[in-house]
């Protein structure tokens, strides 16, 4: 009788830490520290000077992202509002866009919500719809996808 071998099934999950930077391609690859949270189902991205406007009959907003001493203005579609409980239980009405975010060397898009996370450490915070079964977290590890060069310069 012949033996048969067990193939071990591929993984292509792409092994991240709980925080890594975050790049937005669109956007000269602007860097952001971003922490990952699986218990978060939506993605956010601190924002400031949200300006919500109308423009040939298309819903869109402005807003400022800041990454340390650096700051860039957006302009893009506005999907939605969507109604965010955060970890302390407050409820908040947030606008929704849609981003295209690159993580280690891979690039996809993604719905963001814009907040005010201003206390908070890392301006990104990735939740579990963002990473799409994709990723595998080790708690333990950062930056595993690499560092911002920008930003030890």
């Amino acid at each position: 009788m012949a033996s048969k071998t067990l193939k071990k099934p591929v993984n292509n999950n792409i092994p991240i830490g709980w925080r890594e930077w975050v790049y937005l391609p669109a956007y000269k690859n602007f860097g952001l520290k971003a922490k990952i949270d699986t218990g978060a189902r939506s993605s956010a991205i601190h924002a400031t000077h949200i300006k919500e406007y109308v423009k040939k009959g298309e819903d869109r907003v402005k807003f400022r992202i800041y990454q340390s001493e650096e700051c860039l203005q957006i302009d893009t579609k506005l999907l939605s509002h969507k109604r965010i409980t955060n970890s302390f239980g407050k409820t908040t009405t947030r606008p929704v866009i849609q981003m295209k975010i690159k993580l280690g060397n891979k690039t996809w898009m993604t719905e963001l919500t814009l907040a005010k996370r201003a206390r908070m450490t890392y301006p990104m915070l990735i939740g579990r719809s963002s990473l799409k079964k994709k990723h595998i977290i080790h708690s333990h590890k950062s930056y595993m996808t690499g560092i911002n060069l920008k930003a030890i310069k």
